[in-house]
């Protein structure tokens, strides 16, 4: 993924003209360089934060310069009336050293403890901690709950085997995922009293 940016020159309250002229705010930081205000056009910087979420490295471009920077998406500041994107941080990362990021979790399959026992699937966790190199950094962690067959199943974090060069530092007997017995319904328990 790719964004071109330019130099920000406008900065603080004045923002919002570049707003009303469909440019999005940036600012790039991280370890080993000097800190910039950037601007992009908005459409773009919709797609990009919409395609790469937090843990997907995206090529941002200095227009005019070979200027090059691998960054992952940080903080994104909405608006909170209209859910329109006001200003996007990105942090520049070094693909030879490993970091530590949240990875959200998502859940594939049907579970036969849901599906022919009617028990309740009950989530834990939404995420892992992951460490690894930032272009191994998995986009999502894909759990499977088709074997989660009887009431009182669970998977945890040690039932997961991440792909290769990717460590898990999430708490191992943390339970990512369970299938509860079913609540009794109130009124079905009223009736044989």
């Amino acid at each position: 993924l790719s964004l071109e940016v330019s130099p920000r020159d406008i900065h603080r309250k004045k923002v919002n003209s570049l707003r009303k002229n469909g440019i999005t705010p940036l600012h790039l930081y991280g370890k080993g360089i000097v800190s910039a205000s950037l601007q992009a056009d908005t459409l773009a910087v919709s797609a990009i934060v919409k395609r790469a979420g937090h843990n997907i490295p995206v090529s941002i471009v200095t227009k005019g310069t070979q200027d090059e920077t691998l960054v992952f998406v940080g903080e994104v500041q909405y608006n909170p009336t209209t859910n329109q994107i006001l200003h996007v941080d990105f942090f520049s990362i070094d693909v030879s050293h490993s970091l530590k990021r949240d990875v959200p979790i998502f859940l594939t399959g049907e579970s036969p403890g849901v599906r022919v026992h009617r028990g309740v699937l009950v989530q834990g966790l939404h995420s892992l901690t992951v460490e690894c190199l930032p272009l191994n950094m998995p986009e999502r962690i894909e759990v499977d709950i088709s074997m989660l067959e009887e009431i009182d199943q669970g998977i945890r974090v040690a039932d997961y085997i991440p792909e290769s060069g990717v460590n898990v530092l999430s708490d191992p007997e943390d339970l990512i995922v369970r299938v509860s017995a079913p609540r009794i319904d109130r009124s079905a328990r009223a009736d044989t009293i």
